[in-house]
């Protein structure tokens, strides 16, 4: 007895309809693409909403880079057109011979609350200090004001930028982080830590008014944070001349 098998039949595939399958699907997606009022819907394409993320830029419309960083050294005659703003911590740059003294508007009595207010007196002539700093026909201001307070406001200082802008929108700006103290003069000044912290703010602050910030106080630093009492002159407060050469030096190199 022969006992048959029912064989089920094969299905023969053939490449040349996989081609012609995908030719047509390319051909049908091009036609497509030509038509002028094709518009690609959101249900026709798997989104990933986390796939792209936008990140407002830092800084964004700012035209400058905090802390300035250090530049080919300016020559000598860099000062010529720089007016030095701020207490008489400054004023031996002018004492050495760095800055010419007409170009030092210096006071201990111009705070930060009346920095837009004080009356200054120059070769007789009574001004504030924006119109001392037009009629001077500064190309570079730098400002050295505060006491380290880290609570500070900057309310008198951001008038006083935005009048320099307002009538002079060429002239440089640049605000110089406050120098540190001796250990003996945290307790008559300010806390070198209080110092660090205000000077943070004060590189906020200049980011926000889009002014320049010079941080001139970390090379003044000994090991512990505080200026060496070698650097300093007797009052604790002024530097010897030798700081005030290492002040200009880090100017000119940060221009």
């Amino acid at each position: 007895m022969v006992v048959k098998h029912n064989e089920k039949k094969k299905v023969k595939f053939r490449i040349s309809f996989l081609f012609l399958f995908v030719f047509a699907s390319f051909a049908v997606c091009f036609v497509m693409y030509m038509k002028e009022d094709f518009v690609i819907s959101p249900d026709m394409v798997e989104l990933n909403e986390e796939t792209v993320v936008y990140v407002e830029p830092v800084g964004s419309g700012n035209t400058v880079v905090n802390p300035v960083p250090a530049s080919e050294r300016a020559g000598e005659d860099y000062y010529s057109d720089a007016v030095f703003i701020g207490s008489s911590v400054l004023a031996g740059l002018s004492d050495y011979g760095y800055v010419d003294p007409e170009n030092m508007l210096l006071s201990d009595s111009i705070t930060l609350d009346n920095f837009s207010t004080v009356i200054l007196s120059a070769g007789g002539v009574e001004s504030g200090i924006a119109d001392a700093v037009i009629r001077s026909n500064a190309g570079k201001v730098y400002i050295m004001v505060g006491t380290g307070d880290p609570e500070a406001s900057f309310g008198g200082l951001e008038d006083f930028i935005d009048s320099i802008k307002e009538q002079s929108s060429e002239t440089k700006i640049y605000l110089m982080s406050i120098l540190p103290v001796t250990s003996e003069n945290e307790s008559r000044i300010a806390l070198n830590s209080d110092i660090d912290t205000y000077n943070s703010h004060l590189l906020e602050f200049a980011d926000r008014m889009n002014v320049f910030y010079i941080d001139v106080s970390t090379g003044f630093k000994g090991n512990d944070g505080k200026l060496p009492a070698s650097s300093a002159e007797v009052n604790g407060v002024r530097l010897k001349k030798s700081g005030y050469e290492q002040l200009s030096e880090y100017i000119l190199t940060h221009t």
